[in-house]
C-alpha cells in the first residue's frame, strides 16, 4: 500500500494537470461554501494529514503499551479489534453491559463538563438500546433530542444504539462516540439551538456545524481528561479522530487531487486500520464521493473550534457559550463571533 508521502505527492502532481484545474477550482468552491469561510483544499489536505501524523504517534505508543509491538499502526489496531478480550458478548447481557458503559463514561465525565459549561443548560440525555423493531428493520442509530417541557425542566433525549454487530464495536471504541452522539455533543447542542430559534436560513447555510460540534465534543471529553486511566480508551478515541481526518484527506483527494476511489480506501486504511464507524470505509468512500466538501468541512469545522478555544480553561465557559447560544452559523461568520464576542 502506498504511504502517506505518496498519497499527498501523487495527488500534487494531479492538481498541476490542466485537466483538473476547473475541477479543482470548482471544489474549492465548494468546500468553501460548505464550511462558510474561504478554504484551500490543499492546505486542508497538508493540514489533516499533519494531524493524522501525530495522532498516529501517540497511538503507536499506547498501542505498544498494550503489547502490540510489530507493524503499523493500523494493522496493530486491526489486531487489537480482534481481541477477544476487548469484546462485548453477542447476546442481551452484552447489549445491556455496553450501554451502560457508555452511560457510566457520560456521569462520570459530568462534573468536569459543568465546570466548562457554567451558564449553559446541559439537558440529561442517555444512551439507549434501539427498539426490537427498529434492528430488525435494519435501521441505523438515531437520536431523541431533549425537549424543553411547558411546566420546566427537559424531557430526557436519548441516543438509540445499533448493537445487532456489537462483536465488531470493541470496548475501547465505544465512549468516543457516547461523548459524541449524547453529551457534551450532539444531545447537548439540540436543544439549546430549538431554544435559540435561528432563522432556517442561517441553519441551511451553517451544514458543518452540527457534525463539527460532535467531533468537537469528543475531543473535548479528552482535554477533560476522560481517558486518564483508560489507555484502551483513549486509543479508540484517537482511532474515531484517524477517521475524521481520514474523511478530510479522502474528501480532497477524490476531489481537488484527482484520486480513484481505490486510493481513496487504501488512504483511509491506512489511517484507521478498519472502520472504527457504523459502517464501512467502501460505503464511507461511496458517500464522499457523492457529497463533495460536506465531510472535510465539517472535520475542519472541529479543527477550528479546538483551535479557536481559548487556552486559559477559565474562559472555556465563554467560548461554549459564544458558540453554542445562537445556534448555529457558518464558520466564517462563527470565527468573527468568538474572536470578537460582543
Amino acid at each position: 500500500m502506498p504511504s502517506r508521502r505518496t498519497f499527498l505527492t501523487t495527488g500534487l502532481s494531479a492538481l498541476a494537470a490542466p485537466a483538473l484545474a476547473a475541477s479543482g477550482a470548482e471544489y474549492r468552491a465548494v468546500l468553501s461554501g460548505a464550511y462558510g469561510a474561504p478554504l484551500d483544499p490543499l492546505a486542508a489536505h497538508r493540514r489533516a494529514l499533519s494531524a493524522t501524523a501525530t495522532l498516529q504517534a501517540r497511538a503507536g505508543v499506547l498501542l505498544h503499551g498494550q503489547g502490540l509491538r510489530t507493524g503499523s499502526v493500523a494493522e496493530r489496531l486491526r489486531r487489537l479489534a480482534k481481541d477477544p478480550r476487548w469484546l462485548y458478548p453477542a447476546d442481551e447481557a452484552g447489549r445491556d453491559r455496553a450501554v451502560a458503559d457508555m452511560n457510566g463514561r457520560i456521569a462520570a465525565l459530568r462534573p468536569r463538563l459543568d465546570r466548562v459549561f457554567a451558564g449553559v443548560a446541559i439537558a440529561p440525555a442517555a444512551v439507549q438500546r434501539m427498539p426490537l423493531a427498529d434492528v430488525t428493520a435494519g435501521r441505523g442509530g438515531y437520536r431523541e433530542a431533549p425537549q424543553i417541557r411547558d411546566q420546566g425542566g427537559y424531557k430526557p433525549g436519548a441516543y438509540y444504539l445499533d448493537l445487532h454487530a456489537i462483536r465488531e464495536r470493541p470496548i475501547w471504541t465505544l465512549p468516543s462516540a457516547a461523548f459524541h452522539e449524547v453529551t457534551p455533543g450532539h444531545l447537548l447542542q439540540l436543544p439549546l439551538q430549538a431554544a435559540a430559534s435561528p432563522p432556517p436560513d442561517r441553519v441551511k447555510a451553517s451544514g458543518a456545524y452540527f457534525e463539527a460540534w460532535g467531533i468537537y465534543a469528543e475531543q473535548l471529553a479528552a482535554d477533560l481528561g476522560a481517558y486518564a486511566q483508560d489507555p484502551r480508551g483513549e486509543i479508540g478515541y484517537l482511532q474515531w479522530c484517524l477517521f475524521r481526518l481520514g474523511r478530510i484527506v479522502a474528501d480532497t483527494g477524490l476531489h481537488a487531487l484527482g484520486w480513484s476511489r481505490d486510493q481513496a480506501i487504501a488512504a483511509m486504511t491506512d489511517l484507521q486500520g478498519q472502520s472504527v464507524a457504523f459502517i464501512t470505509i467502501e460505503a464511507d468512500v461511496d458517500r464522499i464521493a457523492a457529497t463533495p466538501g460536506k465531510y472535510a468541512a465539517e472535520g475542519l469545522g472541529a479543527l477550528a473550534l479546538a483551535a479557536w478555544r481559548p487556552a486559559d480553561r477559565t474562559q472555556w465557559p465563554a467560548f461554549h457559550r459564544a458558540v453554542l447560544a445562537d445556534g448555529p452559523w457558518p464558520f466564517g461568520e462563527l470565527e468573527q463571533r468568538v474572536r470578537n464576542p460582543a
